[in-house]
């Protein structure tokens, strides 16, 4: 057996909406900074050196030869419905965050920044190789996903020039990887299912390859942590507005020049965060929420979406406050309903029950919150 890379079981990452040790936001920063993240001659981390996110023929097929394979060359089909162009807005957004992640932590392996040295028993060649090509297959999905939209005659959702990745080391960096691609399991998921929801059934099938990679990178993020690769049997379902909203919590909205068109569908919820991290087994936990909603007097309930099942509700009791936020907890009911894998808390003034993940993101005032157990 390997060490784990954490020292402790979980490190959750507030940008997702569970606890962490405060760390300095890391945004990319003007051209003439000692930060090598820097790239763009107005401090946004584009373009790449390998051209992305619009590289020539040329660069595009090294990328591809990076990536280990290739885009499509399929013919999408001749219509997309107004939800599935949603989708792809969202997928374009999403995707190329990921690439810009996992480029920011190419380099910060590569060039010896402090805290990401990898330790003894990980193969230097081999983890480099492998952040290479996953930043080269994010690279892909990306394009892929502006391909569609500009087959459909749509505007691509243009890149944002500020980003923000609260780790400070390489545990909380693939411990951050492993949380938003479990997520991303959810999302494309949901996405699949509004796809075929509305007969765009031509796109199905290049959402289902893709969570397939998805799958292929969380395994081996998940060894990395000292975690058996199987989070669970059926991962986690989410919702294009629980992750439109934290997606948000990885850029400044602001440098995104057209994030309106995406907006304009989806919702951004108030903040929630775990101040406790969950674990095994049944007890109560606390949550952070922004003050600006909370009602004194209101009976506000956590709802915990986990696996395929239904959504559990709990009580919340509330806890204190301050000048911004209100602290409150609520039950962890792990042992009842075992609850491993990825859990997505949020806060409702409505006590359910919830049909399933879209109604919970109907009645949601706080959210979300992301924890993995085990």
């Amino acid at each position: 057996m390997h060490a784990s890379l954490l020292s402790a079981a979980t490190i959750a990452v507030a940008a997702l909406g569970v606890s962490a040790a405060p760390s300095t936001p890391r945004w990319y920063s003007a051209p003439d900074s000692t930060d090598a993240s820097s790239s763009g001659s107005n401090g946004s981390p584009f373009p790449f050196a390998d051209g992305f996110p619009t590289p020539s023929p040329q660069q595009l097929q090294q990328i591809e030869i990076d990536a280990h394979g290739t885009l499509s060359n399929a013919t999408p089909p001749a219509n997309i419905s107004a939800q599935g162009l949603v989708n792809l807005r969202l997928i374009d957004f999403g995707e190329r965050i990921e690439a810009v992640f996992f480029e920011e932590l190419f380099f910060n392996v590569t060039t010896g920044v402090p805290g990401y040295e990898l330790p003894s028993w990980v193969d230097y060649d081999y983890f480099v190789n492998f952040l290479n090509v996953t930043q080269h297959v994010e690279e892909l999905h990306n394009l892929n996903a502006v391909n569609a939209l500009a087959h459909f005659n749509q505007t691509a959702i243009q890149p944002c020039t500020r980003y923000n990745f609260p780790v400070s080391n390489l545990e909380e960096a693939v411990t951050l990887a492993m949380t938003f691609t479990s997520n991303v399991f959810g999302l494309l998921g949901e996405v699949v299912q509004i796809f075929a929801q509305n007969g765009d059934v031509g796109l199905v099938r290049g959402i289902v390859q893709a969570v397939a990679n998805e799958g292929e990178q969380n395994g081996f993020f998940r060894y990395l942590l000292g975690r058996v690769p199987d989070e669970l049997p059926f991962t986690t379902v989410s919702n294009r507005d629980f992750s439109f909203t934290a997606l948000q919590g990885f850029v400044d909205p602001t440098s995104c020049p057209n994030i309106d068109l995406i907006s304009a569908d989806l919702k951004t919820f108030a903040s929630v965060t775990f101040l406790d991290t969950p674990v095994a087994k049944t007890e109560d936990v606390r949550l952070s929420l922004s003050i600006d909603k909370y009602v004194n007097g209101t009976a506000y309930n956590v709802v915990y979406v986990n696996q395929l099942n239904n959504p559990v509700v709990v009580p919340a009791t509330y806890v204190s406050s301050d000048a911004t936020s209100v602290i409150i907890k609520a039950t962890f009911p792990f042992d009842e309903h075992l609850m491993n894998g990825l859990t997505i808390a949020s806060v409702t003034d409505q006590a359910g029950p919830f049909a399933n993940v879209d109604a919970v993101a109907t009645a949601a005032i706080w959210a979300p919150a992301f924890a993995v157990v085990n």
